[in-house]
């Protein structure tokens, strides 16, 4: 062998141990960072599974505690809570009403008539002159409220009130007489 290839593996043999220690100085601490992660995972305890269970637990018991449990109303004409539903004068259910139709709820009866209207879940003070639901109001008496609609004209009583035979002729004879 001569010098020159002497001088060649020494080179290489010199390059592949200067690689070897610039890598395992480089890779060293990489190597403690994973065995730190690695011993960091091994002693993660996941508190999911018993936190879960506890929520389980609560729920199965609270179910098994609604099972038992009995509604029992007391006897107590007087106390309010123990209504169940309401109504109108006529029997009919106020809580179940169509919230799209026109209610007359009551009539303020002074030097000048004012109705107040219930239509589409809004509240409306009205007076003769004044339209509403597409109409206009042309009477208001203590009982109804008459509203014309082009040629037609809609009578709507007071919620509550009871409707006596033939109502739409006096208030038509009253409309005559003023």
């Amino acid at each position: 062998m001569n010098t020159r290839h002497r001088t060649i593996w020494v080179l290489l043999i010199i390059f592949a141990l200067v690689s070897i220690i610039a890598a395992g100085i480089k890779l060293v601490p990489a190597n403690k960072k994973w065995q730190r992660a690695k011993d960091r995972a091994a002693n993660v305890q996941f508190g999911t599974d018993k936190e879960l269970e506890r929520v389980i637990e609560y729920l199965e018991i609270r179910i098994k505690d609604r099972d038992n449990y009995k509604f029992i109303l007391e006897e107590e004409p007087m106390r309010l809570t123990n209504v169940l539903y309401l109504t109108d004068a006529r029997g009919r259910s106020l809580r179940y009403r169509n919230r799209g139709k026109l209610r007359v709820t009551h009539i303020i009866d002074g030097i000048q008539q004012y109705a107040g209207i219930s239509y589409k879940d809004k509240n409306f003070t009205v007076v003769v002159g004044d339209s509403i639901a597409g109409g206009e109001v042309i009477w208001i008496d203590p009982t109804e409220v008459v509203i014309s609609k082009g040629d037609k004209e809609f009578h709507y009583p007071v919620a509550g009130l009871t409707v006596e035979k033939d109502m739409t002729t006096t208030a038509r004879e009253k409309r005559r007489m003023y």
